[in-house]
C-alpha cells in the first residue's frame, strides 16, 4: 500500500457546499477554530492532519473530531464518546451526521454550534499527556508543518503502521524541503539505553520506508495534495468567517510544484527536556549513544513554551 494524502473530489465537493452554506454548520465551525502552523491553539484552537480520505482536527495531541465521509461524499464526524458525555470509559465512538449525535449506546442528542464542540474540547483537556502539549506548542512555533502524528503504512513484510510526529517544510535555493520530526521527553525509555537506545530502530524503519521501492515518490506526491488541500480550506475558512489563515509561503510553493519538493533525510529528533516531570539524569551518557549513532538531535528546554524553533523549518 502506498502511502497517500487525499480527499475524494465528491467529499471535498460537500465541504464547499457546507462552508458556502448560509446556514451554521459544523463544518464552518471546525473551520473557524482551525489553527495552522505558527499559530498558538489558544483555549479552542484545533490543529487539521488529513488523511488518506479522511481528516483529523486535534486539540493537543486529541482528537477532537475524525472528518469521514460517506457514500456520494457525504461528510460527518467521528468522535470518542468519552468527548461527548461524561463518566463514558468504553472505547467507542460517537457521529455526528447533519445536526444530530448518535451514540454507541443508542440514544441521540443535538449538535449545537461551537458550544458543543467547546464541550468535547473541554473534556479532552482532562486528558492530556506529558508529550503531546509540546507536539502541539512545536506546531505553533513553526509556520511550515503541515502534517502531524503521520501515519507510515505497513510494507513489504511488515504487518504493522509505524508513527512519526511532525512533517513540515523549508523554503531552499533547490526547492521545498520535506523535514520529518520525531518528539520524545528526555525521560523517554527508548532514548537510554547502555547498549544500543530503541529509538535508533525507530529511526531505522522510517528510514527503510522511504528507501522501498517508490515510496519517496508516494510521499512527495501525498504532501503536494496536502499543500494543495490546505490552500483550498483556507479559503474556505476565511469565507466562514475566520479572522485570517496565515499559510506559510512553503505550502503555497510546494502546492504549485511538486517537482520542487524534495524530501530532507535523516529523520530529526527532537528532545524536551521536561523538568516538571524529570527524568534527565545521566542524559550525556544517552547523548552520546544518539551520536554515535548518528542520529540528528536537538535538546529543548521543556519549561518555556515559546523556544520550539526548529532548525531548517520554516517560521
Amino acid at each position: 500500500m502506498c502511502f497517500s494524502r487525499r480527499l475524494s473530489p465528491n467529499g471535498l465537493s460537500e465541504l464547499h457546499a457546507m462552508a458556502n452554506d448560509d446556514s451554521g454548520n459544523w463544518w464552518k465551525d471546525l473551520l473557524t477554530l482551525w489553527r495552522p502552523g505558527g499559530a498558538p491553539t489558544g483555549t479552542y484552537g484545533l490543529r487539521l492532519a488529513i488523511r488518506n480520505g479522511y481528516m483529523n482536527f486535534y486539540f493537543r495531541g486529541q482528537s477532537i473530531a475524525k472528518v469521514c465521509f460517506g457514500r456520494g461524499g457525504t461528510p460527518r464526524i467521528e468522535t470518542h464518546v468519552k468527548y461527548v458525555a461524561d463518566g463514558q470509559t468504553d472505547q467507542k465512538y460517537a457521529q455526528l451526521n447533519g445536526s444530530s449525535i448518535s451514540l454507541p449506546g443508542g440514544g441521540t442528542s443535538q449538535y449545537e454550534g461551537l458550544k458543543t464542540l467547546h464541550r468535547w474540547i473541554d473534556r479532552a483537556a482532562q486528558y492530556k499527556t506529558n508529550e503531546k502539549p509540546f507536539v502541539d506548542d512545536l506546531v505553533g512555533a513553526n509556520g511550515s508543518v503541515i502534517d502531524l502524528e503521520m501515519g507510515l503504512p505497513a510494507w513489504g513484510e511488515r504487518t504493522f503502521a509505524l508513527r512519526l510526529d511532525l512533517v513540515a517544510l523549508n523554503k531552499a535555493a533547490d526547492g521545498v524541503h520535506l523535514c520529518f520530526w520525531e518528539a520524545k521527553l528526555i525521560s523517554d525509555s527508548r532514548l537510554r539505553s547502555h547498549n544500543e537506545p530503541k529509538v535508533l530502530k525507530q529511526i531505522a524503519d522510517y528510514e527503510a520506508f522511504l528507501d522501498y521501492d517508490g515510496h519517496e515518490e508516494c510521499v512527495r506526491a501525498a504532501y503536494h495534495e496536502t499543500c494543495k488541500l490546505l490552500i483550498e480550506f483556507k479559503g474556505m475558512a476565511e469565507k466562514c468567517g475566520h479572522p485570517g489563515v496565515a499559510l506559510h509561503e512553503a505550502i503555497t510553493e510546494a502546492a504549485t510544484e511538486k517537482s520542487r519538493i524534495i524530501i530532507n533525510r535523516p529523520l530529526r529528533l527532537v528532545i524536551f527536556e521536561d523538568k516538571v516531570s524529570g527524568g534527565g539524569g545521566n542524559w550525556k551518557m544517552h547523548a552520546r549513544k544518539l551520536k554515535e549513532g548518528e542520529v540528528s538531535f536537538i535538546v529543548l528546554d521543556g519549561s518555556n513554551p515559546k523556544d520550539r524553533s526548529l532548525p531548517g523549518v520554516g517560521a
